[in-house]
């Protein structure tokens, strides 16, 4: 003590201080521990049953894709090719899943139409019951690119008489897709002319910025280069391809150009009805009143939808819409629009001339009652009448009341006015079905004209029917003149179009509508997805690889370069911000 200057009274007090510090130091240090040995037990605790858990998902696992292999060979021996061997429990090289979980997650998307969170979510409900794992959405659309792109890059079969099948798909942005399909002729016969998505392949897939007919022969040229010439061409006549093929016949003049007979009588419709007033002013009334019923009880009775596109390629939903109300209107049966009948101030004015005046008196009664159907409201009126002003006014009185009929007639009456016309419309789309149906499911041959004039020959036609038809007998003419005596070729692009509608259907879940990366997944229509296939692919093509053949094909998609040009306003509009 003696070595502290200050009085002892002091450091008295001092030194009980820095004890009392030191104390409660110590305690919180002992309760760190404390706390710390606590976490310690817990977390080991934890990681022993995690651990047993991941134990037994992984022993659940390896039954699964045990009892998945045995239970999917028979099948699949099926399908699979000579000499293929498929283990649907194996892992691709580079994977973390194995090949039935990719091949489900394919199958989910391009069979199913699922969408890739679509899918994702399928594999959360499926692992809700068993033990499989759950890829992410990203990942399934990295598979379906990959796949895609290994597709395409496989050489075509090697045929001698491939018939082509052309056509461009137009969206947002300044690309355009250019597709050829192929198939053989006699794979062609073994198909009675109905082809399906699998029984075409993808000879070609090019993105243009600019797609002129000189681009369309040089792309025909060089896959001529690889295949050789093909047998026939079926595509529509847009102005591009019509040029394009006639130089690549200028080349390759044997080879036969068909014009597909779809968007041949959807063109002989718009020369048709195009001019026609009546058929205008029919379409302009259908467009109004599918305005006006759209919040109306009549909605379910609303015309159909006019496409901005291919219009004349659907006239006929227009037109068999027409026929159903007409004969829906002479039913007479309204109940469905309401049942209910009412003899309002409305309905008594429409009867102040066909009824005496002590009938109109009695049923002043009644004015403005409902009744909830017909039978009630013609047995409470036949027992207010009396039964013989009832038999003779009961015509009137049910017209009148009948506020279903007075629905309908206000926005659906107009059609009567067009039931002459509509008559001829429809005799006209049924021809154009005959010759459809004919070349479908028969093709084209030198024969076609005269089957179709003998199917329609015997029916009675006005001129201006006798007319269409000779212009779709001039069509079956010169479509079948280059063609043998025995020969039948393909008429119809139908398969091209039901592709790239089913691609579309993937190309509207994007939030800009552009030609990219997607039409990948066209070549995945046309193919019968195997394990031993996705395999290959996934453990051929690289996810770099994909990558690199969009950036080289496409560039910044515009979705990318919204968000940059977003990402480069946002400082700009905080520094006026900070300015103002």
């Amino acid at each position: 003590m003696t070595n502290y200057k200050s009085p002892l009274s002091r450091l008295v007090g001092v030194f009980k201080k820095s004890r009392e510090r030191w104390k409660e130091r110590t305690k919180q240090k002992q309760r760190k521990v404390r706390a710390l040995e606590i976490k310690v037990r817990d977390l080991s605790r934890s990681r022993e049953h995690w651990k047993q858990k991941a134990k037994q998902a992984q022993q659940e696992l390896d039954q699964l894709k045990e009892e998945a292999a045995i239970k999917t060979e028979p099948d699949h021996q099926a399908i699979q090719e000579p000499g293929e061997q498929t283990d649907y429990a194996c892992v691709p090289v580079g994977h973390h899943y194995p090949v039935f979980v990719i091949q489900i997650a394919l199958e989910q998307s391009i069979h199913s139409l699922q969408s890739y969170r679509g899918c994702h979510k399928s594999f959360e409900v499926f692992g809700r019951f068993f033990s499989l794992p759950q890829p992410s959405f990203s990942c399934i659309r990295q598979w379906l690119l990959r796949v895609g792109l290994y597709e395409l890059q496989q050489p075509p079969p090697d045929y001698s008489d491939w018939i082509l099948i052309l056509d461009l798909s137009f969206e947002l942005g300044q690309n355009k897709c250019l597709v050829i399909l192929g198939v053989s002729a006699s794979r062609l016969a073994e198909t009675g002319f109905v082809l399906s998505h699998q029984d075409v392949t993808v000879l070609e897939l090019a993105v243009l910025s600019s797609c002129t007919g000189e681009v369309i022969a040089q792309t025909l040229n060089q896959l001529t280069d690889q295949i050789g010439p093909p047998l026939q061409i079926v595509s529509d006549q847009g102005s591009e391809v019509r040029k394009g093929l006639a130089l690549y016949q200028h080349q390759y003049p044997s080879v036969i150009w068909t014009y597909d007979v779809t968007h041949q009588m959807a063109l002989l419709l718009e020369k048709e009805l195009a001019p026609d007033d009546r058929f205008q002013a029919f379409s302009r009334q259908c467009t109004l009143t599918r305005q006006q019923t759209k919040q109306t009880a009549l909605y379910f009775l609303a015309p159909p939808a006019q496409r901005p596109k291919a219009r004349y390629l659907n006239v006929d939903e227009q037109i068999r819409w027409a026929q159903q109300l007409l004969a829906y209107q002479t039913r007479g049966d309204f109940s469905a629009i309401t049942p209910h009948f009412s003899l309002d101030h409305l309905a008594l004015n429409r009867l102040q001339s066909q009824l005496d005046p002590a009938s109109l008196l009695d049923l002043a009664q009644v004015k403005d009652k409902i009744y909830p159907d017909r039978s009630s409201f013609c047995q409470h009126l036949s027992h207010l009448l009396g039964p013989e002003r009832w038999a003779e006014y009961e015509p009137a009185l049910v017209l009148a009341a009948d506020l279903g009929r007075r629905l309908f007639d206000q926005k659906l009456g107009w059609l009567s006015a067009y039931q002459p016309e509509i008559s001829l419309y429809a005799q006209m789309i049924s021809l154009v079905h005959q010759v459809q149906a004919q070349l479908k499911h028969h093709g084209l041959s030198p024969t076609s004209k005269e089957r179709f004039a003998s199917q329609t020959r015997p029916d009675p036609l006005s001129p201006r029917l006798d007319h269409f038809r000779s212009q779709i007998l001039t069509y079956l003419q010169t479509q079948a003149q280059p063609l043998a005596q025995d020969q039948a070729l393909l008429a119809t692009s139908d398969v091209i179009e039901s592709i790239f509608g089913k691609y579309k259907l993937f190309s509207t879940q994007r939030p800009f509508k552009e030609i990219g990366a997607l039409v990948l997944l066209i070549p995945l229509f046309t193919v019968q997805l195997t394990a031993q296939r996705i395999k290959q692919a996934l453990e051929t093509v690289r996810t770099i690889d994909v990558q690199q053949w969009i950036q080289q094909l496409f560039g910044p998609s515009m979705l990318s370069k919204r968000r940059a040009f977003l990402q480069a306003i946002k400082p700009t509009q905080k520094l006026q911000e900070k300015l103002g």
